[in-house]
């Protein structure tokens, strides 16, 4: 009983490595796919980059929020149909290997963040203070300490550096130091995509 119980144990714990038989070669392409475009490293580095992430990037977009916090349920295709018919959805466009635009059209006002290219897949964010609080309904009118405190942490989360990827023609994601990883997909042609 013991060495049957053992052998399952062994074959459990190995299933993992059995399930990806692709070469070291092969993993680091799929990695370097991911996360540099596939791009050699001086092509990377000198805005290339721009070019394989921005194609036809244009169209509305949906945030994700990932799993169910309580039950790790996802519900991705259920929540792109709802916020691609809704004001959830975002234009993306790119007018330049260089920069991204994200338009937000929320019921209070609409805003945009600008996305900037410095380097690799490092993106320096810029959102317009005056539209984007008004949009939250945060505008000037709302005065006191507790409204100059969330005014400042929303700026302060819209403003500085992303890292932007792009795992398929999709899908893009963005990495900030403080903060969940953001997955958008493109809508459904169908729903303005």
């Amino acid at each position: 009983m013991r060495l049957r119980a053992t052998c399952l144990t062994l074959a459990l714990l190995a299933s993992p490595a059995l399930a990806d038989t692709a070469s070291v070669a092969d993993q680091a392409q799929r990695a370097y796919d991911l996360y540099a475009g596939g791009l050699s490293q001086q092509a990377f580095l000198s805005a290339g980059y721009g070019d394989k992430l921005f194609k036809n990037i244009d169209g509305r977009w949906v945030r994700l929020n990932g799993p169910d916090n309580k039950t790790g349920i996802e519900s991705y295709g259920a929540f792109t149909e709802k916020y691609c018919k809704s004001p959830a959805a975002l234009t993306l466009a790119s007018a330049s290997k260089l920069t991204l635009t994200m338009t937000t059209a929320l019921p209070a006002g609409s805003y945009t963040q600008s996305f900037t290219l410095v380097a690799g897949s490092t993106f320096g964010e810029h959102t317009d203070p005056a539209p984007y609080l008004a949009a939250l309904g945060l505008g000037p009118d709302k005065t006191g300490d507790a409204a100059d405190q969330q005014r400042a942490l929303l700026l302060s989360l819209t403003n500085g550096m992303v890292q932007i990827y792009r795992p398929s023609e999709d899908a893009l994601v963005m990495t900030r130091d403080r903060g969940y990883p953001i997955v958008m997909v493109r809508c459904p042609a169908a729903n303005g995509g």
